[in-house]
């Protein structure tokens, strides 16, 4: 086996979470062939028909024998053209010409019987005639991939657990002091979400009915929340909700729109069960418990008056209903 390649099997195999293993599969293809550029398409939740969301993308130039690259990690909506829609129902590479001098080649990746992301990859060669080298590594990508994405979710609702949740969060947030950081551009929010009395449902009916209740709500977001939102359970009942950047009426709105429906579906043995939120803007320049902190004071509000209610952190302060830290004296570090 080629050095070079065997090399790059090490570094695959060396990633501990699935955000890196896609950035060490994109940089290794662009190691070992002249490629313009690397994209990793991901299919969101149930295949969103009219778009799929790019948040991996390389650029590879050449000056000499010394390549050059440029990461850029915004997630992008992707229009599902024809070659792509092949793509995704006959799950078999495809090359399509772009112009006189490029080439779109696209391999699928599936993990189980899934069909997870789509490796699309731009050059100036028929890179098609190193299809065997390819899917080799798109085949340790996938067998590592599921690997590494047990690892990262709920056993029980498939969600992100909260040990990536401090993973994601930390790399949202850190400056771009590596080429491949994933940090954010724009504000987002960060929601805790509590199931109101969840105690109760499992003391009065069991706790396989409570393990119900988690497995609908954790799908009715996941049906809800579609699109570059990261979804977790933090633990027990309580879930948390990276939301993409958005004003903060739509964000209320949106929020709000899915406790009603929350609170207006019968779950099976127990019926009506509502939920109570929190949540809090944040940006690249937070610290990760501050942040955690603010969503929960949210919540902890929110419990504390009515529960099946939302609120918002900034608000709440606005209006005197929290204080900050600097503004409560009567706080002691030690």
């Amino acid at each position: 086996m080629n050095s070079e390649i065997f090399e790059s099997i090490i570094e695959i195999t060396g990633q501990k979470d699935t955000d890196s293993l896609e950035y060490s599969l994109a940089a290794t293809l662009a190691e070992l062939m002249d490629i313009q550029e690397v994209n990793l398409i991901n299919i969101p939740y149930k295949g969103l028909s009219n778009y799929l969301v790019s948040e991996l993308s390389l650029s590879i130039t050449s000056d000499g024998n010394k390549k050059h690259y440029k990461w850029n990690n915004l997630s992008t909506n992707i229009d599902v053209t024809p070659d792509i829609q092949q793509v995704l129902l006959n799950r078999q590479a495809l090359g399509v010409k772009i112009n006189s001098q490029s080439t779109q080649f696209y391999f699928p990746i599936v993990l189980g019987e899934e069909l997870h992301s789509i490796l699309a990859i731009k050059s100036f060669d028929d890179i098609l005639k190193n299809d065997e080298l390819i899917n080799g590594f798109v085949r340790i990508y996938q067998n590592y991939q599921v690997i590494l994405t047990e690892n990262e979710r709920d056993k029980l609702t498939g969600l992100l657990n909260r040990k990536t949740f401090e993973n994601k969060l930390n790399r949202l947030i850190k400056p771009d002091d590596k080429a491949h950081s994933q940090s954010i551009h724009s504000s987002c929010w960060l929601v805790m979400i509590d199931i109101d009395h969840f105690k109760s449902v499992n003391d009065n009916f069991g706790h396989i009915s409570g393990d119900e209740i988690l497995l609908h709500l954790s799908q009715m977001m996941k049906d809800y929340f579609v699109g570059n939102n990261l979804l977790f359970r933090f633990g027990g009942e309580e879930f948390v909700i990276i939301l993409e950047a958005m004003p903060k009426e739509v964000a209320t709105a949106t929020l709000e729109h899915f406790r009603k429906l929350i609170a207006a579906f019968s779950f099976p043995f127990v019926g009506n069960v509502t939920i109570s939120m929190g949540f809090s803007q944040f940006n690249r320049h937070d610290f990760p418990p501050t942040i955690l902190d603010q969503a929960d004071k949210a919540l902890y509000y929110a419990k504390q008056h009515g529960r099946n209610c939302l609120f918002n952190y900034e608000n709440l302060i606005d209006d005197g209903k929290l204080v900050t830290p600097e503004d409560n004296s009567s706080i002691e570090l030690f």
